[in-house]
């Protein structure tokens, strides 16, 4: 089908079209497609620098997935802990898997640490919470002391709620940018009792009274978590003079909001996957004399201005 376009019909289409050209230029986490390059596990994809043992390309150090022949889906190690995920975003930087981050009043024990990985905990994706009656979680930092935490106080089991997390038996608060490891203080404020504090993927979390009664079991709980990756190698400027620099042609590299190392994407006009080189890399597949393309789908010759 050819579209014929009278001369104000053109000026609306190009006034149209202005505002998504101005939030590809100007914007740099402006979202291209990165399907390329991508291996399957289960339902779920694996995009590089993530991949399968033993696979092509070959996973970069650090991203390296086993795909379960028992067919439940693929996992990562993590510090010597296995996690299954769930999903692997290359665009934004994600990867979500099935964890217990959790730490026990009465145990005192965390879950992992992502220290020396390529991974932090997302302060976006997240909510530290907790769980227990008139006590106070507080996360630590060995060189920055408290960091973040939350209070929560249960004066009467009528005022505990089921799905509310507002600070009656159960609060949440803000991750903290850049953590690594769920290092807790927990403090009584009544009397002896066994809280509970974990990370979880926001919105996933849905408070029952009967996690009251959980909080000091031995029975891990494994819960979705969402960790935010990056290459390391320090930010885009110093990486740039290194030799193991990952953005390839046609792609750019921005410093990831975590505050470590650095991310690739594709340059305005190109998709693929900015860490591979080749036809899986970024391929130009716009033109600025097309940009009507970008909007209606068209190829040049259904379209005559």
């Amino acid at each position: 089908m050819v579209l014929f376009l009278s001369k104000m019909e053109k000026v609306m289409f190009h006034l149209y079209l202005l505002p998504l050209l101005l939030l590809a230029c100007f914007s740099p986490f402006y979202v291209h497609s990165m399907e390329s390059g991508t291996s399957q596990c289960s339902n779920v994809s694996i995009p590089y620098p993530f991949g399968i043992v033993g696979g092509n390309p070959a996973p970069a150090q650090g991203f390296e997935i086993i795909c379960a022949l028992s067919g439940s889906g693929p996992i990562i190690r993590i510090n010597n802990n296995i996690f299954g995920i769930i999903n692997i975003s290359l665009l934004d930087g994600f990867v979500s898997i099935l964890a217990s981050a959790t730490s026990q009043q009465c145990k005192s024990n965390s879950s992992f640490s992502l220290e020396g990985t390529n991974f932090t905990f997302s302060d976006t994706k997240n909510k530290f919470t907790a769980v227990g009656c008139d006590m106070v979680a507080m996360l630590l930092d060995d060189s920055r002391g408290y960091i973040g935490g939350c209070a929560s106080f249960c004066s009467t089991k009528s005022n505990i709620i089921n799905g509310a997390c507002s600070g009656v038996a159960c609060c949440q608060a803000q991750v903290p940018k850049g953590l690594k490891k769920l290092e807790l203080e927990f403090t009584s404020i009544t009397g002896p009792g066994c809280g509970e504090a974990f990370i979880v993927e926001q919105n996933s979390y849905v408070f029952s009274r009967v996690d009251l009664n959980k909080t000091n079991t031995k029975n891990p709980q494994y819960r979705p978590v969402v960790l935010e990756w990056s290459i390391d190698g320090g930010y885009c400027e110093e990486a740039k003079r290194a030799a193991s620099y990952t953005c390839k042609e046609n792609s750019y590299c921005y410093n990831s909001s975590n505050g470590i190392g650095y991310r690739c994407n594709c340059t305005l006009g190109f998709q693929g996957n900015p860490y591979l080189q080749g036809p899986n890399g970024c391929q130009e597949w716009w033109h600025g004399s097309e940009a009507e393309d970008v909007w209606s789908g068209c190829t040049a010759a259904d379209i005559q201005l």
